[in-house]
């Protein structure tokens, strides 16, 4: 099985959980060498990341990357959403009026509540919980 949390989306919770913590500009090399990623995956991540609004950028000298203040009032189903988060239980959840089955299925209510739960807690995370 494939992760329900992608690579990429786990990558971005930790790098704005890190620019939180640390609460000023921080060079792409500092989240690189602090979180173990390579440049081209930080700077894939953090421009996703910008677009959305999360972070802000600074060039020069005394540039790097900081976050936006509404970041630590944002939750981890927001953050995941900006890098593409679709993970879904199964794939009924996804057409299910497409599924011919649906009339007679019950498996399918137990995925649409385990699914509805974990965005729940999801959108309950805020980032502010879990800086260190």
């Amino acid at each position: 099985m494939d992760s329900f949390i992608h690579r990429e989306e786990d990558y971005a919770l930790r790098i704005v959980i890190y620019l939180a913590t640390v609460g000023k500009m921080v060079k792409t090399k500092e989240i690189c060498d602090k979180l173990y990623l390579t440049r081209p995956i930080v700077l894939k991540i953090t421009n996703k990341l910008k677009c959305c609004g999360f972070l802000t950028t600074k060039t020069g000298k005394d540039g790097g990357l900081t976050v936006a203040d509404f970041v630590y009032d944002a939750s981890m189903y927001d953050i995941l959403k900006c890098m593409g988060f679709n993970s879904r239980m199964n794939k009924c959840l996804n057409h299910t009026e497409n599924c011919q089955l649906m009339p007679i299925c019950k498996v399918n209510d137990l995925f649409y509540n385990i699914q509805n739960d974990i965005e729940l807690q999801l959108k309950n995370a805020k980032i502010k919980e879990f800086l260190y």
